[in-house]
């Protein structure tokens, strides 16, 4: 078996009342196969979960306490505990989080304008951890008042400002104590996963639910009205409204329609119009979102033999036999690594154009 090393730091003498913080090994102690380590694409901080099993009585690791671990020497995860369960066996089951964990905190900002990565050193800065820009963006984006939003949220938006302005894909991964910012793919590796190709299963799934094909962009024209009342007393006021009365709203909205129409149906959103945009930017904007929108959801998750360029904002050419599909960069944009005597890879790709999901962090 490969060796690897996992290991325990207390964090702080809170609940053990010692005089000293202590390091434990707890290599030998982990269940076989029990070592799970995940990474995401989607604003989720990298994941280790462990089983320990103790002849006596167990070494706990508390909640906050740091966990490293790696695999034939590589650095793979560094963390910090944030649930755990010790069962009547003196078993212990331990969840750990990596540092941009803390990057769910919640604040209200207002943002200047500026780049992605001003953005995301800001709020790495705030959040208290160690941060890195691997591939930054020049586009800027937008001044914003963020309230009351998690900082994953608030570096999302101007993700995806960027993506839509520039179509070039930025994401954010623990690399064990630092958090980076990354452009996708990160790489794409020079190796092939499929039927004949350490491959040991896969499912491949396509639907349309959260797909559109026909965008309208709307403008609101709401008038203001007056309307003069008199009181007992023989005085007048006037008063005056604004909003959705129907006498004075109307709309005026832009199409874009896509051929997909024929085959799925009419699959209808709307978009709020840009503010003071004309007719013409109306219809760009409906066909800048109807190229993003008009297109099926297709997924797939393949079980593989195990390896450690395998992790989500990596690219890899896939082969699969029986579907007659080759794909390639293949982009992974979940990875679940179980490492012990049988090491194996479970990814989730997309396997159409998208690379970032969708979804608020909040």
């Amino acid at each position: 078996m490969i060796d690897f090393s996992l290991n325990l730091y207390r964090r702080s003498t809170h609940f053990t009342h010692a005089k000293k913080k202590a390091k434990y090994g707890l290599a030998k102690v982990a269940k076989d196969n029990s070592i799970k380590w995940t990474t995401y694409l989607n604003y989720s901080a990298a994941e280790l979960d462990f089983d320990l099993v103790y002849p006596g009585k167990p070494i706990i690791p508390y909640t906050g306490d740091i966990i490293s671990f790696t695999w034939d020497k590589h650095k793979l995860f560094y963390g910090f505990v944030f649930k755990y369960q010790v069962k009547e066996d003196n078993s212990v089951s331990v969840k750990c989080f990596a540092p941009s964990r803390y990057l769910k905190n919640k604040d209200s900002i207002v943002f200047k304008t500026g780049t992605t990565s001003d953005r995301f050193n800001e709020v790495c800065k705030r959040a208290g951890i160690k941060h890195k820009i691997v591939s930054g963006s020049k586009h800027k984006v937008a001044a914003e008042v963020c309230d009351s939003k998690t900082y994953f949220d608030m570096i999302k938006s101007a993700i995806d400002k960027t993506e839509t302005a520039t179509d070039k894909h930025y994401f954010i991964y623990d690399n064990y104590q630092t958090v980076e910012l990354r452009r996708v793919p990160y790489k794409k590796l020079d190796i092939y996963v499929g039927s004949k190709s350490g491959m040991t299963g896969f499912t491949y799934a396509v639907d349309i639910d959260q797909t559109y094909n026909v965008i309208r962009v709307v403008k609101k024209d709401s008038k203001k009205s007056q309307t003069v009342t008199a009181t007992a007393k023989g005085k007048k006021t006037t008063k005056t409204t604004t909003g959705d009365d129907p006498k004075n709203t109307s709309f005026s909205y832009t199409d874009a329609k896509g051929q997909s129409i024929k085959q799925w149906g009419r699959l209808q959103t709307t978009v709020n119009a840009k503010e003071k945009a004309n007719q013409a930017q109306m219809l760009q904007q409906a066909k800048d979102t109807l190229r993003q929108k008009n297109r099926a959801n297709k997924t797939l998750t393949i079980t593989c033999l195990g390896n450690i360029n395998l992790i989500a904002g990596n690219a890899v050419t896939i082969k699969i036999i029986d579907l007659k599909k080759k794909i390639s960069n293949c982009p992974i944009i979940k990875a679940v690594h179980t490492f012990g005597s049988d090491y194996k890879c479970d990814l989730t790709m997309k396997a159409g154009e998208s690379w970032q999901e969708n979804g608020s962090m909040s």
